[in-house]
This record gives structure tokens, sequence and C-alpha cells, in this order.
């Protein structure tokens, strides 16, 4: 995949039209313009279904935003499919962890579907916060805003199993 407008377009649209459980990335305010300055600094890909996009444990600070396809999120423990913690549809992002704290990546993701993303780096955020900082700031809101509905939903759904 190219940064084209299809690419962007098509991630823009499944953003808008996601519900609030899959978890995208609300940026009310963006036009897809704004999304089209992000994706500049990005690098598109492509995976096919089985392939893995991360590796637990893997040292790479990075996002990825689903343009299409489907991406499961699996724990794993001592290299054994432990359990799917979810799936992701277009207009999510995934990564967020790693991206925001620099660690290894503490879970894997793998391709449910044939899937285009866009890959955002630390350097080419930098490169973007560089060049519009206040969408800088905007967006990394709304990546903490990822992780802290996810955080949410993960403890809703802890305090529904044991009680």
């Amino acid at each position: 995949m190219t940064n084209n407008d299809s690419g962007v377009t098509a991630f823009v649209r499944a953003a808008a039209a996601a519900a609030p459980d899959e978890e995208p990335v609300a940026l009310p305010g963006w036009q897809l313009a704004d999304w089209e300055d992000l994706f500049s600094h990005a690098q598109g890909l492509r995976i096919a279904r089985g392939d893995k996009l991360i590796r637990l444990h893997a040292a790479e600070r990075a996002l990825y935003f689903i343009a299409s396809g489907v991406l499961e999120v699996i724990s794993v423990a001592s290299y054994i499919r432990v359990s799917s913690i979810g799936w992701f549809h277009p207009g999510s992002v995934v990564g967020e962890l790693s991206f925001l704290d620099g660690k290894a990546r503490s879970a894997e993701i793998i391709g449910v579907a044939d899937s285009e993303l866009f890959r955002l780096g630390y350097p080419e955020y930098q490169a973007f916060a560089d060049a519009h900082p206040r969408k800088a700031c905007d967006f990394i809101f709304a990546i903490g805003g990822v992780v802290a509905t996810r955080l949410r939903n993960t403890l809703s759904n802890v305090e529904r199993s044991i009680g």
C-alpha cells in the first residue's frame, strides 16, 4: 500500500463509522487533510492472513493504523498462545503501549485477514510533531484516550468475571 488518498480515506471512514467498543482513534476536529498530514510521515504496508505484525518482546516503537483487514492481539506465555485479547478492525490503532513508553512489545499481533496498514515510527512521529505541533498534541492525547479506553474496558471485564 502506498500513502495515497484511498488508504487514508479508508482509515478515516472506518474510524468515523466504528462502534465505540472497537476503540477507534477519536480526533473529532480532524479533517481528511489532517490525517493526510500525519500519514505522509507513515509507511504503508500489507500483511497477509496469518502473518505476524508484532512479535512478543520485540523492540519497536511504532503505531499501526488499520485501513483494511482484521488483526488479532494475543497474549503469549513461554511462546505458547494463551488467549486472544481482542480483534481490531479498520479505523483502529495497535502498538500504542510500546509507542508511548519505548519498552518491548507486550503481546503478539497477527493478521486474521489480509490487511492494509500505516506504520508510524517514533522518529516519523517526531518529524510530524516538528511540522505540526498542535496536531501532534491532539494526536498524542487521542492515543492516550485509546489506552485509557482499553484499560477501562479491561477493568470492567475483570469486574464482571469476578462478581
